[in-house]
Formats: structure tokens, C-alpha cells, sequence
């Protein structure tokens, strides 16, 4: 049910009532991570106590934090011992239901997470940050980068700024416990920021460090590919030569850096690889000290870590901070702190494409980077005046007070995240054609929360438990920058916009968002037999048209306790329970553009291709056409409706625990663009009113086969299946199509839009005729050395109707295998993960083959890197069309290029051993642990260019991204 309140003012009573109920908060998640009340069973602050009714489907990476999930036998502590740098790295193949797209070697790069699959498309990069789920630190929801940092540039290549993955900057050394919280129930109660899923992270303060001191030391290298298979001049022109003998085309038609072949700078040995290949060193350094006792106690930490490609000299780099302070001034009173920061410092790679789309100047691409004669060292000795920093700061923390006295408690908390966002590049004018340029961004993102709660257990009968909780918060979100680009300074020796003499050109912006809750929750308990959830919000959001921003949503959960019903007897069954959920969820939208009320994006009266923001004035009518559309009114706030039935049995003393869990999700009033007819003078416009589902069965297995034995043997198996569909779509229609993607109701979201091509006319005779005209397309007509291509409508005309869905850009099927060993003081682990089902659009090799149409184009496309000269496993058995063909026969979207992308990969092993250490002095360690990691060990898939998770988030692969490395690292623990 969506409640409207128009003409929302603070004028008005109510009005006032509910942003004064708001600012009081909503802390029904965490105030304090540490509880140091002895009656702990008697409130709910702490993160144990406050899911202890209707835990959902949150398996916990550490099952000391309590989790539902306890038969998930990863362990953070021994992920830990491996070199991952990001929270997505932590997860991928650990989770069920938790697909992590890292698509790129180069650190620090951004990198995906979908919890139970797509809640909206994703065609571009830039949808990518509407699908995520909210990572909670220490009960803090983390902001990511808001999607306008790739509207902000013409190209959707990279983010704006740094483009540095923030949840790589945490300290992984100090996480005590990380928890995926899927359960409908449970994301209702952390509200609309958790509405694709929640991260659950919390890490080490005062309570579970105690009186210690840890260190922990690790190093080791990453790997350069052992094999190179470098090209020149002489691969490449035997390459299109087979083109030019097979339809006898006039070899003038040949690039002029093909023309002659004693240019031993494209014939001769190729020799760029070292210098473009590299291994490198990583390591690790972190510390902490804590102490304290049940009425106070802090933790410190410390942390710097080094990860480094094997490529392009690129490297990342984080320095961390933390400090948690709990205190108990006062019977009953809690009061805690939490403060972390990070400093992050990228080396980001030398691409020539990523630098051009920085400029967005283009130069003559016709001639690439020579791969022989040393002229690769020698462009990289031209980038010395060249300089690129790039950098991220990380500040996040909490105050939360909580006061226990019997049966009621209260606690409040204020909450800040606050991130920066900087980059400074400078290319001199030996790169750029005599132009020189240099561009600055500074961009950062505020997150200040309030919260407060107030809770009561009944006094009734003891086989009944009631606790009611009210709840209510406010969120103010502020995203601003200022980015600055400069064209043709003086010369080389002033690389500032301030010295320059630069043309220059300006950008500023800020973007708010606030939100505004309230809830009720309800906790019941019957014996040891049923728990029953009930919760109730109202929420608010200022980025959605006055009339449509206020959403009541309720949830309920059930769990029955079926053992205890049924089995008590049994000792062979320890556990059995079963657990339905449902939640209706408001949920986020990524800018505040859509409150405006009608407005354009025009690009008629800028350079080419450059958004600029117009309004309802006469400076919007001469902006016409409108390239991005028109935002009307009736934008209604999207909503998620989630449900889920869970089943979950444990057996022989807790030995083997298995659990199934059907869910089902429906994304509904979500945004899209809706194309237009051209007399409206724009191409698109905007509307609400999509609605996508998601639906999937999730398994979970864990055993100790060998428990009470020497040798100790612990298993966990995670599998899952997710399908995604297309129900709806604005204003009833049943098919859209925006850009090169279609939207079809009944079909997935993630489906490649495609002609299927069914092989080559070989001659003229070959091509369908009717009525006296031969097939055609847009008018040309097939010849010999053309593709076949189905006429699906059987019109003898080939047109977007004859294009279909088919395939999945995110695979069905996904999973892992967990093994850990023991034996006395040694320990050994390895971890497989797998992903099935999907494919992958190949436009490295469709780019390959279309050199005829790149060679004439002046386009990002027609950019040839350095690795251009390089033969990366790519397939040589697609058919020999005629490439000056006027069909363009070579054109990405068609089945063609379509590869299945199923993969299976060890992704590493682990060596540890426990040195057995006998007290004897308060300068001895308590205890000393060794181990040794592998890591991207092996990988099996059919896949042709390689390693089949470097794929973009769109499904398409382009050969861009850096691979990912194996490394091997050598660490050591010890604590005091």
C-alpha cells in the first residue's frame, strides 16, 4: 500500500510531527557493538540481541557474532590469511545468493555485488551502482559513489575522479565478523538503503579484543603472465590478408603502417611485453591493542597494505586507522565510539582509450603504438612529464548511548560517513598533437544519520515473550564536486590550471538526498515452539515529486520450531525449523533531478555529445532535440516486495546442517527511459512504472566429516539458482528499447539482443528473393560473402524485429566449495567457486574482424593499446565475410560473438601451521602462527579469450581489463 501526502509542508502539524518522529531516529539495527551490561538477555543493543528473533537467511563468514546461518563454515579469520582487498573479494563463491563481479586485474577497481540477482538493468556502468547492496560497518550504512560520476563525462568508460573501489579501502586485518542479511524481515527493519541486500561488517572494538596485542605480517609477489605470445606487423597483415584474397580486394586498402614491410618498427621482433608485463611485490602490515574491563575498554588499530597489478606498472595502496572506545559511566548506561579512517593512493593504468575519454579530445587513430624497435620504452620515457594522482579518504564513526533499566531500553546514536574523491592528471604536449592538458576533480560524499529507539518486554507468562520496539531516524546524504579541465597551456613546465595560461572550462555540482522513518516492530515468542515478527514503517524521501514521497510498508516473519514440535526425542536430529518471510521495502533513486518536476537533458548547443541540464524556460527551447529526455511528473517512489520460505535441519550433535530457501522478489515503480516519437523533440522521457522479479532457490551444506579424531575434516557447499523477469513495463507496453538494449515483458533483463546468424551466402543464388527482390537490410541487399542472418518476421527484410533475446549476461547457477583440514598444529583449506548458465558478447575478437569499418571511424573503438600486439587465444574460425560489404557484416550484435562464459576456478589454497608455545615471560607471545596462500591458482572454462570473469558488467568483453593475477604470499600472526 502506497500512502500519498500531497502538499507535504512543515506548516502543518502532522508534518512536523513526523520530521520530529524521524530525527529521533531508527536504531533497530545496532547502537553500540559492544554490550557491556551483564543481563545482556534483557535488551537488544547488540548486534547478537537484536536479530535473536526471526533471523533470516544471514550466513556469517565468523558464526561467533550468532548468526543464523551457523552452518556456514567459512571463516573471516582464515579469508584474512589471503591477499583480498575488498569486501566483494571476501564474499565471491563464499555466499549463496551473492554473485561478485570482479572484472578487472587492476587493483583497486571497482567491482559488483548482486544479492539475488538484478533488482534493474544493467546496461551500462553506470547502472551498476543502482543494483548494489548497502555494506554496514559497525551498524554505519557505507555511501558508494552516486551514479552522476559517469554523467559527468560524454563516455561511460570510467568514473569520474579517482574511480577507486571504496570497499577496498577497508581494513580487512581488523573485521571480526561479516554477515549477508537477505532475509525480507531483517532488510526491512535496516529500511530503504537495504533494499538490494545488506553487508553486515563489525569489527574488532574493546569487547572482543580484551587485554592483547596482535600483529599480523604478510608479503608476497603476484605474477606476470609466464608466456607472451607477441605479435607485429607481419600476424596482422596475414590476418586481413585472407579477407583481401578471398574477394580479391585491392590491396591499397591496407593501413599505412602495413604498407611496408621493412618497417621494422611494426615487422620486426616485437619486444614491449617486459615493459608492460611486470611481477610485484605485495604485503601486508597490521597491529592492533586493546584492553580494558567490562566498564571500559578500547582498541586501537593500525594497518597499511600493497596490492599490485601485473600490469602497466599499476599499484594500490591503503593506509588504516581505528579506534573503539565503550565505556559504562553509569548503571545501566552504555556509551560507545567508533572511528575509522583510510587514506587511498591508486596508480591507476596508462590506456590510451581511458586517457582520451578523460580529454574527450580526439586525435588521429589510424596509426597504433609500434610494437618493436624499443618504441614502447620509449613512449613510456615520454610519460615522465605525465603526472596522474589519484586518491581517496575514508572517515566513518558513531556515538550511540543505551540505557537498560529491567525490562525497557532506550539508545540513540549519531552516525557519520564522509569520503573524498580526488584526482589530478596533466599530459604533456608529446602525447597529444602539441596540446597539452590538464584536468582536476575534487568530489566528496557526507552520510550524517540520527537514530534513536525505545524497547519493552511484557511482563507475561513464561511461556510467552513479547518485546515492542518503536523506531525512527533521518538520513541527509550530500554528494558535491568540482571538476575543472584545461586545454593548450604555455608549455610543459606548468602543469596547473593556476600557471598555465589553460583554457579552461568549469563544472559544480551537489546532489542531496534525505530520508526520514519511523517504525513500530513487534517480537513474539511461544516457548521454544513459534517466533513471529511483525514490523510496520513509514518513510519519506526528498529526491521524489512532493505528491509521491511518503510509503508506508509493513513486514512479518514466522519461524517454527519443528524439532522441538515433533523430534524432541530424536538424537540423531539436532534442529529443525521452518521460517516464512515477507517485507514490502521503499527503496532509493539515484538523483534528486526527478523532484524538479519537467526538465531536458539537451546536447545540441555543446560539443558533441555532452549532457547539459536545461529548464522549463526559452534557453530549453533553443537546446532542442532533447538527447536524454524529458522528466515529467508522476514518479512514484519504487518499492521491493520480498518473500522467502526457509527450511533448515541440523543433525548428529550439529555435525551436518543443511538448509533450501525459495525466495521471491518483485522491483516494482521502478524508473525507466520510454523512447518517443521525433516530433516531441526529445528521444526519450522518463517514466515510473517497471516492475522486474527475481526468483531462485538457494542451498547450503556444512559437515565435520572428521571431528573427534586427529585429523579434523570441516566441509561447506554453497549453490544457487536465480531467474530473472521482465513483468511490466510503463504505461502497459510490452517492449522498449533504449540504445542498443531491449526491455521485453516476459523475458530477463540481462538477455543479449542479437541476429542469429546461421553462417554465409556463398553466392548470389543463396539469398532468399521474394516478390523479385533479393533479402535486404535497411535497403542493401545480400550478396555473396554476406552473413546469414534469420528473417525472423519472414518479411525478406532484416530489421531490429529480426533480433531476439537470447542468453544471460548473469549466470543462473552459482556457488562454492569450502575444504578445511587439521592436524595437530597444521591446518590446510582450499576454496572452489563456480558460475554457470551465462555468456559473454566477445567485441575484442568482433572488433577484430571489423577492422574494416574501425579502420575509418574516429572512435574510442578505433583505439589500438599496446596489447593490440598481442595473440590473447582468440578464435580464428569465424567465417571470412567480405569486410567492405555493405551490410556490415561484422557488426557486434549478433550471435556470432556470443560465448558461453561457464567457469569453475580455484581460487586458493592455504598452508598453516600453530607453533605450540609454552608461557614463560610477559614478553612472550601467546601465540605464533605461520601460513602460506595461493591464490587465482586455476581456472576451467571454454571461454577463448581467457580468464572468463574479466567480462564488463554488461556482458560484454573488449579485452580492456588487466588480468588477474596468481600471487602467493608467506604471513605471520602472533599476539601478546
Amino acid at each position: 500500500m502506497v500512502i500519498n501526502l500531497p502538499n507535504f509542508s512543515l506548516q502543518k502539524p502532522v508534518c512536523r510531527l513526523l520530521t520530529v518522529i524521524g530525527f529521533l531516529g531508527f536504531s533497530g539495527t545496532i547502537a553500540s557493538q559492544s554490550t557491556m551490561s551483564e543481563n545482556i538477555d534483557s535488551v537488544g543493543t547488540s548486534i547478537k540481541k537484536k536479530f535473536s528473533f526471526n533471523e533470516g537467511s544471514r550466513w556469517a563468514v565468523n558464526r561467533s557474532i550468532g548468526s543464523a546461518g551457523g552452518n556456514d563454515t567459512v571463516d573471516i579469520k582464515k579469508l584474512q590469511r589471503s591477499q583480498f582487498l575488498s569486501v566483494q573479494q571476501l564474499l565471491k563463491g563464499n555466499v549463496t545468493g551473492v554473485y561478485v563481479q570482479e572484472n578487472n586485474g587492476e587493483p583497486g577497481t571497482i567491482q559488483s555485488m548482486l544479492v539475488r540477482g538484478l533488482s534493474s538493468p544493467v546496461f551500462s556502468n553506470k547502472d551498476v551502482s543502482g543494483v548494489q547492496p548497502t555494506v554496514y560497518l559497525n551498524g554505519i550504512p557505507l555511501m558508494q559513489e552516486n551514479s552522476y560520476i559517469y554523467d559527468i563525462k560524454q563516455f561511460d568508460i570510467n568514473p569520474i575522479g579517482a574511480a577507486a573501489n571504496m570497499l577496498a579501502g577497508l581494513d580487512i586485518s581488523s573485521i571480526e565478523s561479516v554477515e549477508i542479511i537477505k532475509d525480507p524481515l531483517q532488510l526491512a527493519k535496516l529500511g530503504p538503503l537495504a533494499a538490494n541486500g545488506a553487508i553486515w561488517i563489525t569489527t574488532k572494538d574493546g569487547y572482543y579484543g580484551g587485554e592483547n596485542v596482535s600483529i599480523g605480517v604478510s608479503a608476497g609477489m603476484a605474477f606476470a603472465p609466464s608466456s607472451v605470445r607477441m605479435t607485429n606487423g607481419s600476424y596482422e597483415k596475414a590476418f586481413r590478408q585472407r579477407f583481401y584474397d578471398a574477394y580479391s580486394l585491392t590491396p591499397g586498402k591496407q593501413p599505412d603502417y602495413l604498407m611496408d614491410t621493412r618497417d621494422v618498427r611494426y615487422f620486426g621482433k616485437p619486444d614491449w611485453a617486459d615493459d608492460y608485463y611486470q611481477s610485484s611485490l605485495l604485503y601486508n602490515v597490521n597491529a592492533s591493542i586493546g584492553g580494558g574491563s567490562k566498564n571500559a575498554n578500547y582498541v586501537f588499530t593500525l594497518a597499511t597494505t600493497k596490492d599490485a597489478g601485473v600490469a602497466d606498472n599499476t599499484s594500490y595502496t591503503k593506509y588504516n586507522i581505528g579506534f573503539a572506545l565503550n565505556m559504562v559511566p553509569l548503571d545501566g548506561l552504555n556509551v560507545s565510539t567508533i572511528i575509522n579512517a583510510a587514506k587511498i593512493d591508486r596508480v591507476r593504468n596508462r590506456n590510451f582509450r581511458d586517457r582520451f575519454a578523460e580529454m574527450e579530445y580526439m586525435v588521429d587513430f589510424s596509426t597504433p603504438l609500434a610494437p618493436a624497435g624499443n618504441l614502447y620504452n620509449d613512449f613510456l620515457i615520454s610519460n615522465d612529464l605525465t603526472k596522474d594522482d589519484n586518491y581517496n579518504n575514508l572517515l566513518n564513526g558513531l556515538l550511540a548511548l543505551s540505557y537498560t533499566k529491567q525490562r525497557f531500553n532506550a539508545t540513540a546514536s549519531i552516525k557519520l560517513d564522509y569520503t573524498t574523491n580526488v584526482r589530478r592528471a596533466f599530459w604533456p604536449m608529446a602525447l597529444l598533437e602539441s596540446v597539452n592538458f590538464v584536468s582536476n576533480y575534487s568530489g566528496y560524499n557526507q552520510r550524517i544519520i540520527g537514530e534513536t529507539s525505545a524497547s519493552y518486554w511484557l511482563p507475561l507468562a513464561d511461556i510467552h515473550k513479547l518485546n515492542i520496539q518503536w523506531n525512527g531516524s533521518i538520513i541527509s546524504d550530500l554528494y558535491h564536486y568540482n571538476y575543472t579541465r584545461a586545454y593548450d597551456g604555455d608549455d610543459d613546465m606548468k602543469p596547473t590550471t593556476s600557471t598555465g595560461n589553460f583554457k579552461q572550462y568549469r563544472y559544480v555540482d551537489r546532489l542531496e538526498n534525505r530520508w526520514v522513518s519511523t517504525s513500530i516492530a513487534l517480537d513474539y515468542k511461544y516457548k521454544n515452539l513459534l517466533n513471529v515478527g511483525l514490523l510496520a514503517r513509514y518513510d519519506g524521501n526528498s529526491a521524489i515529486q512532493s505528491d509521491h514521497r511518503w510509503m508506508f510498508t509493513p513486514a512479518a516473519s514466522a519461524e517454527w520450531n519443528l524439532k522441538n514440535q515433533f523430534f524432541a526425542g530424536s538424537t540423531a536430529l539436532s534442529g529443525l525449523s521452518l521460517r516464512a518471510s515477507y517485507a514490502r521495502i521503499a527503496k532509493s533513486v539515484q538523483s534528486d533531478r526527478y523532484e524538479l518536476g519537467p526538465q531536458y537533458l539537451a546536447t545540441s548547443i555543446t560539443w558533441s555529445g555532452e549532457p547539459l541540464l536545461s529548464s522549463a524556460n526559452g534557453f530549453a527551447t533553443i537546446t532542442r532535440p532533447y538527447a536524454s529526455g524529458w522528466v515529467g511528473y508522476d514518479l512514484k517512489l519504487p518499492y521491493s516486495d520480498k518473500m522467502e520460505l526457509a527450511l533448515k535441519g541440523s543433525f548428529f550433535d550439529n555435525r551436518i546442517i543443511a538448509e533450501i530457501i525459495l525466495y521471491k522478489n518483485y522491483e516494482k515503480n521502478l524508473l525507466t527511459y520510454l523512447p518517443v516519437t521525433q516530433e516531441m523533440g526529445y528521444e526519450y522521457k522518463l517514466a515510473s512504472g517497471m516492475d522486474i522479479s527475481n526468483q531462485g532457490l538457494e542451498l547450503n551444506l556444512s559437515a565435520s566429516i572428521l571431528k573427534n579424531t586427529p585429523l579434523k575434516w570441516d566441509l561447506s557447499f554453497n549453490a544457487s539458482y536465480n531467474k530473472n523477469k521482465l513483468e511490466k513495463l510503463p504505461e502497459n507496453r510490452e517492449a522498449t528499447v533504449i540504445g542498443d538494449h531491449k526491455l521485453q515483458v516476459g523475458q530477463s533483463v540481462d538477455a543479449f539482443w542479437v541476429y542469429q546468424n546461421k553462417g554465409i551466402y556463398t553466392n548470389d543464388s543463396e539469398v532468399p528473393v521474394m516478390n523479385g527482390k533479393p533479402l535486404n537490410i535497411n535497403g542493401v541487399p545480400f550478396k555473396a560473402g554476406d552473413p546469414v542472418w534469420t528473417d525472423v518476421d519472414g518479411n525478406n527484410q532484416i530489421n531490429d524485429n529480426d533480433r531476439v533475446l537470447t542468453g544471460h549476461a548473469i549466470p543462473p547457477y552459482t556457488g562454492g566449495l569450502t575444504n578445511q583440514f587439521a592436524y595437530k598444529g597444521f591446518d590446510f583449506s582450499f576454496n572452489l567457486f563456480f558460475a554457470l548458465g551465462h555468456s559473454a558478447l566477445n567485441l575484442r575478437d568482433q572488433q577484430r574482424y571489423d577492422f574494416a569499418t574501425l579502420d575509418n571511424i574516429q572512435s574510442l573503438q578505433s583505439v589500438k593499446e599496446i596489447f593490440f600486439w598481442q595473440n590473447t587465444n582468440q578464435r580464428d574460425d569465424y567465417p571470412i565475410y567480405n569486410p567492405q560489404s555493405s551490410v556490415h557484416p561484422y557488426r557486434a550484435e549478433q550471435d556470432l560473438f556470443l560465448e558461453k562464459l561457464s567457469y569453475l576456478k580455484l581460487r586458493n589454497i592455504t598452508v598453516g601451521y600453530t607453533l605450540p608455545i609454552k608461557k614463560v615471560g610477559s614478553n612472550i607471545p601467546k601465540s605464533l602462527y605461520f601460513y602460506l596462500t595461493g591464490s587465482n591458482l586455476l581456472s576451467f572454462s571454454n571461454f577463448s579469450a581467457g580468464d572468463p570473469e574479466l567480462v564488463n558488467f554488461n556482458g560484454t568483453y573488449d579485452g580492456y581489463s588487466l588480468p588477474i593475477p596468481r600471487s602467493i604470499s608467506l604471513g605471520l600472526r602472533f599476539k601478546f
